[in-house]
């Protein structure tokens, strides 16, 4: 924890300690050089350390990225996107201090000490890349589509409205939300974004069916009847 860089010293009390961030855990030193920098995520507040066990973790939510901190205010909060736990107090290269929240998930606040503090984004929407660090950065699934999924990864998490029904509004989060066409009215496909997709009966057909999904689903009037509108 000390050193002497001069010659012909008589006392004990001529040893110079090493500064905090530093430690030495050798006798015998003979020059500052000696004193070891405590590693990148750790620091050390206390002067004459004699062991590296001095240097004490970051707490959680918190990182230094370099060698030699003396303070703990010397470690950095996480930023709003990512976090670091107690499972991650060894020391370890700076990039990998802070963990990105998973693709799903995003947190909005700095200092976040837990993958649980990353928050699922809701059901209707997506979010596709890690380190998501506000809720804006979740997707709203397109019209036409829904997902009852919570924390979805991934675009096709995104389900498409079956034939005969429509959704006009991005980020339905149900398939309820999915609208029937109306009697008299049908559609063929899938993922149908606006009511104008649901087609008319052709003149002279008619249909009762609700959420119709097949133009054979109209009807011809019967002999001696006729309709003159679609």
């Amino acid at each position: 924890g000390k050193y002497i860089d001069v010659t012909g010293s008589d006392a004990a009390s001529d040893c110079i300690e090493c500064s905090a961030g530093r430690y030495v855990n050798v006798t015998g030193s003979d020059a500052v050089s000696d004193c070891i920098e405590c590693v990148a995520g750790r620091f050390s507040d206390i002067d004459g350390s004699d062991s590296a066990s001095n240097c004490i973790n970051c707490m959680a939510g918190r990182y230094v990225a370099v060698a030699g901190s003396d303070e703990a205010s010397d470690c950095h909060e996480c930023v709003a996107g990512k976090y670091r736990d107690e499972q991650m107090a060894s020391p370890s290269p700076p990039a990998s201090h802070c963990i990105d929240c998973a693709v799903g998930k995003y947190v909005d606040v700095s200092g976040s000490d837990h993958s649980s503090d990353c928050i699922d984004c809701i059901a209707g929407k997506y979010i596709d890349h890690t380190g998501g660090d506000e809720e804006a950065d979740c997707i709203d699934c397109a019209a036409g589509k829904y997902s009852a999924v919570v924390g979805a990864e991934v675009e096709s998490n995104c389900t498409e409205c079956g034939a005969g029904k429509y959704v006009e509004e991005s980020g339905s989060d149900d398939e309820e939300g999915c609208i029937d066409c109306a009697a008299g009215r049908y559609v063929e496909n899938r993922g149908s974004f606006l009511e104008a997709n649901c087609t008319a009966c052709a003149i002279g057909k008619y249909s009762r069916l609700v959420g119709s999904t097949a133009e054979s689903n109209c009807i011809d009037c019967v002999a001696g009847k006729y309709l003159s509108v679609a």
